[in-house]
């Protein structure tokens, strides 16, 4: 099976209100299948919590919704010829598709037209946004469990002014976040 053959759109909606709360960064430590202890990420990556700040920190609440629309239905009909002794897990596994769509995401936003301040958020989760209710802010309603269709989503928000990135070895000034990504007032 050739998964670019499988039907997908791009989209970019907006502008709507990001829904935010931080207990959406707590859901990261819940278990799930074979990971008792939550996202092995916690903790790890610079846009995973802890380290990822809270969106309305220092961003503005409004926001664009990138999107690829990915048809999963026909991609697990496909699978299940191609793979008929296979689990109903097996064929969902995202390790099968969700790679391809992250990058057709990030092809995707590097061609869009941004403004002053706007930064792409490919982590949304992680700093508190609850990506299922913006989502269907603009019209897009997500699957839980995926049946359908399935999205991968990014942010694009505009960074408040008094917030600058500053990245490099900045442990020693003591600004928030981690090594590699720093926020700094002013600027």
């Amino acid at each position: 099976m050739n998964i670019g053959q499988i039907e997908r759109k791009k989209l970019l909606l907006g502008p709507t209100k990001a829904v935010c709360h931080p207990g959406i960064q707590r859901l990261c430590l819940y278990p799930y299948f074979n990971h008792p202890g939550g996202c092995p990420n916690y903790g790890v990556r610079a846009d995973c919590p802890p380290q990822a700040a809270y969106f309305l920190q220092i961003f503005e609440d409004s926001v664009r919704v990138a999107a690829v629309v990915f048809n999963f239905g026909d991609y697990l009909n496909q699978k299940r010829i191609e793979h008929p002794e296979w689990t109903e897990r097996a064929l969902r596994n995202p390790r099968h598709w969700q790679g391809h769509l992250r990058s057709e995401l990030k092809s995707f936003v590097s061609g869009v037209d941004f403004q002053e301040n706007e930064e792409i958020v490919f982590n949304p989760e992680g700093m508190g946004i609850n990506v299922t209710q913006t989502c269907k802010n603009v019209g897009l309603k997500l699957e839980w469990p995926p049946q359908k269709i399935v999205c991968q989503i990014a942010l694009i928000g505009q960074r408040k002014n008094c917030f600058k990135i500053v990245t490099g070895d900045l442990k020693s000034v003591g600004l928030l976040g981690a090594p590699e990504i720093q926020y700094k007032i002013g600027e």
